[in-house]
This record gives C-alpha cells, sequence and structure tokens, in this order.
C-alpha cells in the first residue's frame, strides 16, 4: 500500500530528528505490501523495556514489554501490555506475563474477561512475537559475549499458548554476518542485528524514534478508513441459499502452510483456518450473494471464484485492506 511506503519514509526522516544521548534501538520492518511495523527498546542493566507497534491498514496494534535477564543473559521474566487505540472496543487480550525457568516457562495470559495458566517445558529460551525481534538480537549478542560462532537458540512465541517452541541454529560467518536457521542477517561484530530480510519481510536499524507520536499519528489516519469499512459491514444483508448452491463450495483452499476448509452445516457454510499446528475456530458464513459470503465478528468477506464451466477454484479472503487468495486443492468430483 503507498500509505504504508509513505509510513516507512516518514519513521526514517524521523528518525534523524530524534537521536538521543542515551540511544536506544530501533526496528523497522516491513512484510509485504500491507503491513508496517517499527520496534524501539532501552537496556538498563539486566532489564530491557520497549514497544512494538504494528501498523496493519485499518489498524494500529501496540505491544509494550519488559524482559528481565540473568547475569548470565538469559530471559527470567516476560511481560506484555496489548492495546489497539485505533479499535472503538479493547481487544480480548489485556496482557501476559511469562515467568522462565531452567527447564519449563509459566505462561499467565490476562483478557477482559478472565485469565489462564500454562505450564510449557522449554530451557534457556528467549521470546519471539511476530515481527518484534528483541528476543532474537539478545540471543544473538550473548553468543557472540561467549565468542561462540554456532549455537542452537530457543525461540518461544509467548503470546501462543499452544505454539510449538522453536530450537533455531545459530551460525555466524565473519564479523557482519549470521544465520538462523536459513534466515540471513548482516550483523555488527557484537551481534547487534542492522538488516534482515527474509521473502516479503524487510527489517532494519534505524536511528531512535518517537513511538507515541507516531503511533497517535497512525490512529488517526486511519480513522476515517475505519468508519467506512464498519459502515459497509453494517449494510451487508444475508440472503437464503439452497443446499445446491451451497455444496459446490465445500472443501479444502489452500496457500502456503495456511488451509481454509469449507464445510456446510445445515444452511450456512462453515469455514475453518488452519496455519500450520494452528487450527482456529469454525466461523459461520453468512450469504450477501450467491458468490459472497460474511463474517461479523471478525469482520471478513470471503469470495468464490469459479473456471468457464461453473467449478469453484479459489477463494479470497479479505480482512479490512487485506486480501488472501486460497485455490482448492481437492475439487469435487465431477
Amino acid at each position: 500500500m503507498r500509505s504504508l511506503r509513505l509510513a516507512a519514509l516518514v519513521v526514517v526522516c524521523s528518525a534523524q530528528r530524534l537521536l538521543s544521548q542515551s540511544t536506544p534501538t530501533t526496528f523497522l520492518t516491513t512484510v509485504g505490501k500491507d503491513t508496517f511495523c517499527f520496534e524501539q527498546y532501552s537496556r538498563k542493566g539486566n532489564v530491557v523495556s520497549g514497544t512494538w507497534v504494528v501498523m496493519h491498514s485499518p489498524g494500529v496494534f501496540v505491544h509494550d514489554y519488559t524482559i528481565a535477564l540473568s547475569n548470565d543473559g538469559i530471559p527470567t521474566h516476560y511481560t506484555m501490555k496489548y492495546s489497539t487505540p485505533s479499535e472503538p472496543n479493547p481487544p480480548q487480550l489485556d496482557s501476559l506475563d511469562v515467568v522462565y525457568g531452567r527447564d519449563s516457562a509459566t505462561l499467565t495470559f490476562i483478557g477482559r474477561d478472565s485469565s489462564f495458566t500454562r505450564r510449557i517445558a522449554m530451557r534457556d529460551a528467549f521470546p519471539l512475537l511476530g515481527q518484534s525481534y528483541v528476543g532474537v538480537e539478545l540471543a544473538l549478542s550473548r553468543l557472540r559475549r561467549l565468542h561462540i560462532d554456532s549455537a542452537s537458540v530457543t525461540l518461544h512465541p509467548p503470546s501462543q499458548p499452544d505454539s510449538r517452541i522453536t530450537i533455531a541454529p545459530v551460525r555466524f560467518v565473519g564479523s557482519d554476518s549470521a544465520f538462523i536457521r536459513s534466515i540471513h542477517m548482516h550483523i555488527a561484530g557484537d551481534g547487534r542485528i542492522l538488516e534482515l530480510r527474509d521473502g516479503p519481510l524487510d527489517m532494519r536499524r534505524v536511528a531512535p524514534i518517537d513511538v507515541r507520536s507516531l503511533t497517535d499519528g497512525f490512529v488517526k489516519a486511519f480513522t476515517l478508513r475505519r468508519a467506512a469499512l464498519a459502515a459497509a459491514a453494517a449494510a451487508r444483508v444475508e440472503i437464503a441459499l439452497t443446499a445446491a448452491q451451497l455444496e459446490r463450495f465445500v472443501g479444502g483452499y489452500t496457500v502456503g502452510a495456511a488451509t481454509a476448509t469449507i464445510a456446510r452445516d445445515g444452511d450456512h457454510l462453515t469455514l475453518r483456518l488452519t496455519q500450520g499446528q494452528q487450527q482456529q475456530p469454525a466461523l459461520t458464513l453468512l450469504a450477501s450473494s450467491p458468490t459472497e459470503f460474511f463474517v461479523r465478528k471478525p469482520d471478513l468477506v470471503i469470495t468464490f471464484e469459479a473456471d468457464a464451466n461453473g467449478t469453484v477454484t479459489s477463494l479470497t479472503i479479505a480482512a479490512g485492506d487485506t486480501r488472501q487468495r486460497l485455490t482448492r486443492v481437492k475439487p469435487p468430483p465431477p
């Protein structure tokens, strides 16, 4: 999106004006054309404090975190406060707390209405939350201080209690490169990440920015677009389709590691999304036309496409300004 490309330029230009005496670490990340992130953190002794902000039009998602480290540089405690300042209602997840032991971690998830705790086996883990790279940089810097050229690092997604941890091999090449699995990073001699590119993901280190001011600016910029999407969602009206009309869409659809399973439940279709090992609850689809369906919460529009013979070949899931096309993998027999 043009607005996100402009956003990256704004941050880089602002960074040049906001250098301070105690320089924090700042990362600027883009993922394809529709996601823009920045992260900034600072360290005092063994405590790291930072903010990771995601702009995914028309929403702004803020993660304020703190990481306590042992004298050996291993995380012992991770807390994260989650907020969506562009949303009229607060998110279900309010915050999370992770206490890392030597052989396990205790995760506490605090929501608007309830909380729960999980214990997961892991050893010497570093947090990896989305495109927040503080944990990766802490791991690399620790290995550099120990003069270790190759090792395995445990990476843990703290916001996903059912996700498996990743044991990632790390290898340094010379003084300016590191590989985590097959992902190449340009680094400084002390392990600080300078640049990372992996497919559609592009991350680079920049000078410090005014995080709160930029976040407020994006919230204001997305207000009109959010209002337009809300009005369009409110205007959708469900229509009735026959069993035969619904059956033609039943099947599996996929792109990369993501799968969408369409099933019929009485006079409605259901959609179940699976990403790797993670399976989402089934969503009931409401028809707005013979080929278009919608979900009110979360706000999704699902459009089916067919070939010249009328055979359904793909579907497109639209969430706000984001669209993902999935190809049908098991069409019904003729």
